[in-house]
């Protein structure tokens, strides 16, 4: 019973089951396939409004004729004339005047020249300025002429040097004024036992005035003084 039910069953289900889905297989898949398609057309035309405008012509430059070379020359005052003048003026002995800088009209600066060719009466020297006055001594070296000893002291020999024989040179550095006296003394080599016996002699010692761009100055100048035992 149960064997001829389920044959019942399968002859009567599935062939409609089968022939319902060859329907639906039909439907999507073979009608679409064997229909006809219209593709849509595509335009390549574009609107007048998205069409770009032609580019204007470049504006136009208005160029200049070059100047015309004038037929007759400019007449040059420092040539000789070609043809005689309608009358003659007189001469007069006056010079020309000269300009608000000193500029002679000619285009000459005063002094240049001879004689009144160019306006001058007489010419004119210019001076050289005169040398800066130094703010401080001057060194021997710079001098034109050195100052000259007109008064020498020499030195006392000290006991106690002698006494231990020590000997040597000492080296000050000494200032003169204006005079020719010396104002100042500063020990540059020193020897301590000889040292005060140059300074007292030094600051005995005169010299002649020294002059520089003619006018008199002090001087910075180096005195060696040398102690030898006999």
């Amino acid at each position: 019973m149960a064997r001829e039910g389920l044959r019942r069953y399968l002859s009567g289900s599935v062939p409609i089951s089968i022939a319902l889905h060859l329907v639906a297989l039909l439907l999507c898949v073979v009608i679409p396939l064997t229909a006809k398609i219209v593709l849509p057309v595509v335009s390549v035309e574009i609107d007048d409004y998205v069409r770009l405008a032609p580019m204007p012509p470049p504006p136009e430059v208005a160029v200049a004729p070059p100047p015309r070379a004038s037929s007759t020359p400019a007449p040059n005052p420092a040539l000789a004339p070609t043809s005689a003048p309608q009358s003659i003026k007189p001469e007069s002995n006056d010079p020309p005047p000269i300009g608000a800088i000193g500029i002679d009209p000619n285009g000459l600066p005063p002094g240049v020249g001879v004689g009144t060719s160019v306006g001058l009466t007489s010419p004119v020297q210019i001076l050289a300025p005169p040398p800066p006055k130094p703010s401080g001594p001057v060194r021997v070296a710079d001098l034109p002429v050195a100052p000259r000893k007109t008064v020498d002291v020499r030195p006392v020999y000290p006991e106690v040097a002698r006494m231990v024989k020590v000997e040597g040179t000492v080296v000050l550095e000494a200032v003169l004024d204006q005079s020719g006296r010396v104002t100042q003394l500063r020990v540059i080599r020193s020897i301590p036992l000889l040292d005060q016996a140059a300074l007292d002699a030094v600051r005995q010692w005169r010299y002649t005035p020294s002059m520089y761009g003619g006018q008199p100055v002090s001087v910075l100048m180096t005195i060696t003084i040398n102690f030898q035992l006999r």
